[in-house]
């Protein structure tokens, strides 16, 4: 993960929070995306780092300055023009214009396209404080998790799995924006939020998933809280605040769960050269010099390591194994749950289950679904003293 000012980023947001809560409002000759309603909107970060975006929309659209929601364009289509950040503002094609951001409203929906990535909804784009681009799109709430299920699970699992993950999935991002309203967006589009690619990976049975919860989260005690889940518990779930600074019931671990034994993710093991440890360490602040030793020096409720004493030429560091494994690289350490030995110039990891291990286990909701279990049977197994709320979010 990249290292960006995001709060100098973020401020930007609290500047337009009041223009883009009156975009949603406005009528003009500028094109708004047609919908039946007024949905509840979520606000994914799409793009950042970016010296330029091209940008297509297939047919006519609109563009507005922030924070003035002055209209300075309305065309017919445009193709791969190159966005381009300018010290007074954007430039696209041969106009430039001084503002915070653009907004570029489509007026009919899946007609956007950020570079080959295609849309619904608006695009926002701001610059960083180092002068580079980051674009959000502001979408409805069931049209983002047309975009999400098919990158979360797959499309073939039984349909109470499939809604299991919906409701989750929903749960989590509409209490991402809530608590985030004074920010440019809500998610990433990565795995630190919630793995999204917009419409062009949309799929059927996932949509059906959608459609068939539409409005529906988790609450607990009448409030939305951030439904986590992961791929596989290998056996136990973990607390959240095992991790974050978050004690709620519906996510406090501990759920003895023997539904996910059919995950290929269930063991793993993994060979990383120290040379490599040693270059992450040092390139998060914490050089040991060359590796004699990784042992951990402590475990979690859920037996997960707690965290690790590397032992260096140069020094001792004790790190937190949760950002150990960050540094490493969450793809190739799936878990906390390991056990290491050094082979020469080789750690050897052998490990159970992949993910944080908070809430939801995607593999334990597919052995369960097998086994004729219902979404809400899923939902309460994971999140125990949760309740499903209908909520009026279109």
């Amino acid at each position: 993960m990249r290292t960006i000012n995001y709060s100098a980023m973020r401020s930007v947001g609290a500047r337009v929070f009041i223009a883009i809560f009156l975009l949603s409002l406005l009528s003009s000759q500028a094109f708004c995306v047609e919908t039946q309603s007024q949905p509840f909107f979520v606000r994914v970060l799409v793009a950042q780092d970016r010296t330029y975006l091209p940008i297509t929309v297939k047919d006519k659209y609109a563009i507005r300055l922030l924070p003035s929601l002055k209209v300075v364009r309305i065309g017919q289509a445009m193709a791969r023009e190159r966005l381009v950040p300018t010290p007074k503002g954007f430039r696209l094609g041969s106009q430039e214009w001084e503002a915070s951001g653009i907004v570029i409203e489509p007026k009919k929906d899946r007609d956007l396209y950020l570079d080959s990535s295609r849309f619904r909804g608006i695009a926002l784009i701001y610059k960083q404080p180092n002068g580079l681009l980051y674009a959000v799109n502001r979408l409805s709430i069931e049209h983002y998790l047309y975009g999400v299920l098919h990158h979360e699970v797959a499309p073939w699992w039984p349909m109470e799995a499939l809604k299991a993950q919906a409701i989750a999935a929903r749960t989590y991002a509409f209490y991402q924006a809530q608590v985030s309203k004074a920010n440019d967006y809500d998610v990433k589009s990565s795995t630190s939020s919630q793995v999204y690619g917009g419409s062009t990976t949309e799929r059927y049975r996932t949509k059906k998933a959608v459609d068939h919860t539409a409005g529906q989260i988790l609450t607990y005690q009448g409030k939305a809280f951030p439904a986590y889940f992961h791929a596989t518990c290998a056996g136990i779930t973990a607390a959240a605040k095992e991790l974050w600074n978050i004690d709620l019931p519906p996510i406090s671990g501990g759920t003895k769960c023997n539904y996910c034994r059919i995950s290929p993710h269930y063991y793993w093991q993994a060979m990383v050269p120290l040379s490599v440890i040693e270059a992450k360490l040092k390139e998060n602040g914490r050089p040991v010099g060359q590796i004699i030793k990784i042992e951990p020096v402590s475990r979690t409720p859920s037996n997960r390591v707690g965290s690790l004493k590397i032992t260096g030429t140069a020094q001792e560091a004790v790190i937190a194994a949760k950002d150990f494994r960050i540094w490493v690289g969450g793809d190739l350490m799936k878990s906390t749950d390991f056990a290491v030995t050094i082979k020469e110039d080789l750690a050897e990891f052998h490990g159970k289950g992949w993910g944080h291990g908070v809430g939801l286990c995607q593999w334990g909701a597919l052995g369960q679904a097998l086994l004729g279990k219902s979404c809400k049977d899923i939902l309460n197994f994971y999140y125990p003293q949760s309740t499903i709320r209908n909520i009026d979010i279109t």
